[in-house]
């Protein structure tokens, strides 16, 4: 019952979008409630979604998506989480992001109301083209033809609260790009060609940008803990695919602000507004055609990939034509300088798109080779450290004395003080450097990272008499993003650079030291838990003659899939992790192999402060 009330809701509100292009362009007379509508479509594509959903929770094997991918033992998060855990729920899950974000800008407040009613029917454009994908390749309402007691359940790498919550997070992020993209194409074919779309722009920029930000950290968090390799990041393809989008919308909330020094970049704007959910549409193409291989990708159906990649063809195109049909002009100067705000952030927006085209180019040229020639090549770590990193670096220098820079003249203020503060950081650094473990890199990200803090906290002193209230907060607002930066950049190096390895063949009763820190390799336990069994060893962590710490490392086996995986133990430290993984036992010795990763709580600290920092954005005026 619930799968045929699924798809009737979701073929409705198809249906009412296609009555809102119609209405639109071939009604006259326009007396209907514009915005209802749009909120009705919204209402039916979540009570489809919702529909799905309690088909997962009351374990309704009837419905054939929910047979293949969920089992009656599944805990309760894991059975809602189902939901999104497989190509057909994780499209469903898009399509209602995309009704959200269209209820959401309905109800908001715009001058122009012919230019808000243009901007949601592009939004119901979108909707449609992705219903029709839903409802003809990917529908998750079918019923199964036999009668059927039980599922195959879920994979079990996807069975991690970090995990549960990380799609619908990224999704928000991917998604809400969506509707940039209609109000940069609504603002081109708008007739009263005003900017006032400009300023609405910026506040769902940051939002979107914030959820991506949010979502790529979920994901890299449970990378860490869940798949044992003893990294945040890997530089695989889907991670790749979700960062393209994540640093093209950093230049585009970046390139908002200059809306405030009375210039705009509108051409750029619009373009990189377009290129955003492009970037987003594309990046879906490679992870549901099966193209990818990667532990993050769950479909391998061509057809499915050839509809999406039309889908990514008919927005892009349709998106850059309009653009270069209707190419606005620039209404406001633009003042560039040796060294301005404006040439700082022109700078850094040229720098992200051609670190964009370096990671797109390392992610589509094994594709493109293995086309061509049929062998399957692999570009991993090394291109992209050597390559992304250097591109980076000269923007994040920028990036740390721009906010205090003027729009209008080459001053800086306190330059002195800035100069001093950089030369002594670097000659901390590089003598601490020089006594440790000396690394160019490493020591390049420290310089950068300290820098990008002590820069941004002198900006706040010297450009702001503080008071403790929450328009400061507002105010000092990207300096504190500056500052997660700088923190993240931190972590990304210690953690990268600094890394240290050890592995063990070692009986249980073992004891063994790793610098100041005494481990005890306790007992193996196993136990039979809900849907899984579980193997874990149990690490005694002494510090100074004191217990600390109690680590369980081990694996999981999966009775429904007969799938391994393995469960990494942390000890989380402030300036380092300690990282157990368990390998397989021979002749009564375990293999055990620890990491030690310094700083790398600096990471989720900086992302979260970057997140907080989005958030309090959006709240400014």
């Amino acid at each position: 019952m619930s799968s045929l009330v699924g798809f009737i809701s979701l073929s409705l509100a198809i249906g009412i979008n296609f009555f809102l292009l119609f209405s639109y362009f071939f009604l006259k007379n326009k007396n209907y409630n514009f915005n209802l509508i749009v909120r009705l479509s919204s209402v039916l594509t979540l009570i489809s979604f919702f529909s799905l959903m309690f088909s997962y929770v009351t374990s309704d094997f009837s419905n054939f998506n929910v047979f293949q991918n969920s089992h009656s033992n599944k805990p309760l998060i894991y059975k809602i989480s189902g939901t999104w855990g497989n190509h057909e729920g994780s499209m469903l899950l898009w399509i209602s992001i995309l009704s959200i974000y269209g209820f959401l800008f309905s109800i908001t407040k715009v001058a122009d109301l012919k230019f808000k009613q243009l901007t949601l029917v592009i939004q119901s454009s979108l909707h449609i083209l992705f219903g029709l994908f839903i409802v003809f390749t990917s529908n998750p309402f079918l019923v199964n033809s036999v009668i059927v007691k039980e599922g195959l359940g879920l994979n079990p790498i996807l069975q991690d609260p970090g995990l549960a919550i990380h799609p619908p997070v990224l999704y928000a992020g991917y998604v809400g790009y969506s509707i940039i993209f209609s109000l940069a194409i609504a603002g081109l074919l708008n007739k009263n060609n005003d900017d006032e779309w400009l300023y609405i722009a910026k506040k769902w920029s940051l939002i979107s940008w914030t959820f991506l930000t949010g979502g790529i950290a979920l994901g890299s968090y449970w990378a860490y803990y869940e798949l044992g390799w003893g990294g945040w990041w890997f530089w695989d393809p889907v991670e790749n695919i979700s960062l393209m989008p994540w640093i093209t919308g950093l230049a585009l909330v970046h390139s908002l602000l200059m809306i405030r020094g009375e210039q705009i970049l509108k051409k750029w704007i619009i373009f990189l507004s377009i290129l955003c959910f492009s970037l987003s549409i594309f990046g879906t193409f490679l992870v549901r055609s099966g193209i990818l291989t990667s532990v993050h990708s769950f479909a391998a159906d061509a057809s499915r990939g050839l509809f999406i990649l039309l889908i990514f063809f008919i927005i892009t195109g349709f998106g850059f034509l309009v653009f270069l049909l209707r190419t606005p002009e620039n209404s406001k100067p633009i003042n560039l300088l040796f060294v301005n705000k404006v040439s700082a952030l022109v700078i850094n927006n040229v720098l992200m798109i051609i670190t964009t085209l370096t990671i797109l180019l390392g992610t589509i040229y094994p594709i493109i080779i293995e086309v061509i020639t049929n062998d399957r090549i692999s570009v991993g770590g090394p291109y992209f450290n050597s390559t992304v990193i250097p591109i980076m670096m000269p923007g994040f220098l920028l990036m740390s004395v721009a906010p205090v820079l003027s729009w209008q003249t080459n001053r800086l203020r306190n330059a002195k003080l800035y100069v001093l503060g950089f030369m002594i950081i670097s000659v901390v650094v590089l003598i601490q450097s020089y006594f440790t473990t000396f690394n160019t890199w490493g020591v390049l990200g420290l310089i950068l990272g300290v820098w990008i803090i002590v820069a941004s906290i002198i900006s706040i002193f010297s450009s702001y008499k503080i008071k403790f209230s929450y328009k400061m907060l507002q105010k000092i607002n990207p300096h504190i993003a500056h500052i997660g930066v700088g923190i993240a950049i931190v972590g990304i190096t210690c953690s990268s650079v600094f890394k240290e390895e050890y592995d063990y063949n070692i009986n249980e009763g073992d004891k063994f030291r790793i610098k100041n820190t005494f481990i005890t390799f306790q007992k193996v336990e196993t136990t039979n838990e809900a849907n899984f069994q579980a193997l874990r060893a149990n690490f005694l962590i002494k510090k100074d003659e004191k217990l600390v710490a109690n680590i369980r490392a081990g694996k999981n086996y999966y009775p429904v899939s007969k799938m391994i995986t393995s469960e990494a133990g942390i000890f989380h430290e402030w300036f380092r992790d300690i990282y157990f993984i368990v390998g397989d036992q021979k002749d009564n010795n375990w293999f055990i192999k620890i990491y030690i990763n310094p700083f790398v709580s600096f990471i989720w600290l900086g992302v979260l402060i970057m997140v907080l920092s989005g958030f309090i954005g959006v709240t400014k005026k």
